[in-house]
């Protein structure tokens, strides 16, 4: 397959392309700073879109960062413009590709509590949930020319290198991996050797709509903690006050560390996805490779 792949050189896009480019397929990397092999944003136009099979798009400005209303602007507008540019070219192509993969996230769903959260479930409120319907939404437009779209809803990523894995793993080396808060609020990860399979299976399959990518055990944030210290060696003590992490990071802080999102993958499982790295321990002894 010829594939246009949108984010080429982030975290999911870089090791998405190069599995791709290893199978055998034809990859066309779209990015802000093109290099070899990839292209700008001013070439995804719908000629681009006659001559390919598929698009993934997994553009957008990183949410990591205090989140001030110029850096919300910045996360908004990357993403909303990056899938409107894509939609909008497939939606115009003569031959459009027969499937676009469009990048959510598990923010769509808001903190949940204990609630176990399907593809079936409400979207949440918040900041995050309010970007991920708008974003979602945007890509509907591929659907009026029968191009598949799949609203991909990315979980934890884990790596070795860069995502969230990078800075626990710092935190916990010098012994501050303790619980964040009362660390009982849910984290639903998936491995990033599962995410570029999920991806190839999404691919490959007939799969529409909402998928949350996330793999069947997320864990409260206190046993994750548990758990990477015991990889890494290292005590697990020291707990971070709720209060302290809301000081330091604010509304970011809140989101992406202390709230609740309690995924179950449905879609991926039912479809007869199997997860090689589903045990969370497992997963992060073989990306530090302990």
């Amino acid at each position: 397959m010829r594939i246009v792949v949108t984010g080429v050189s982030g975290l999911i896009g870089s090791a998405l392309a190069t599995e791709l480019g290893i199978q055998g397929h034809e990859v066309i990397g779209v990015s802000r700073s093109p290099s070899a092999g990839s292209v700008g944003w001013e070439e995804v136009t719908a000629t681009l879109m006659n001559d390919v099979d598929a698009v993934v798009n997994l553009a957008g400005e990183t949410i990591a960062g205090r989140w001030t209303s110029q850096k919300k602007r910045r996360i908004t507008r990357s993403r909303l413009e990056a899938a409107e540019s894509v939609s909008n070219a497939i939606r115009d192509s003569d031959r459009p590709p027969s499937v676009l993969i469009q990048a959510s996230a598990s923010g769509y769903y808001g903190s949940r509590g204990n609630e176990v959260l399907d593809e079936r479930s409400s979207p949440g409120s918040g900041f995050l949930a309010d970007l991920c319907r708008e974003w979602e939404a945007t890509a509907e437009t591929v659907r009026t020319v029968n191009t598949r779209l799949v609203l991909a809803r990315f979980s934890v990523v884990l790596a070795a290198e860069g995502g969230a894995l990078s800075p626990l793993k710092t935190l916990t080396s010098v012994g501050l991996g303790g619980p964040l808060g009362r660390g009982r609020q849910w984290w639903s990860w998936i491995s990033l050797h599962d995410t570029v399979r999920s991806l190839f299976h999404l691919l490959e399959t007939d799969i529409s709509g909402p998928v949350n990518v996330s793999s069947e055990t997320p864990v409260q944030q206190r046993d994750f903690s548990k758990t990477l210290s015991k990889v890494l060696r290292r005590p697990c003590l020291v707990p971070t006050p709720e209060i302290a992490l809301k000081a330091v990071l604010g509304e970011m802080g809140q989101t992406l560390l202390l709230d609740s999102t309690r995924l179950r993958p449905s879609v991926l499982t039912t479809s007869g996805f199997k997860f090689e790295e589903g045990d969370l321990e497992s997963a992060l002894r073989r990306i530090f490779n302990t």
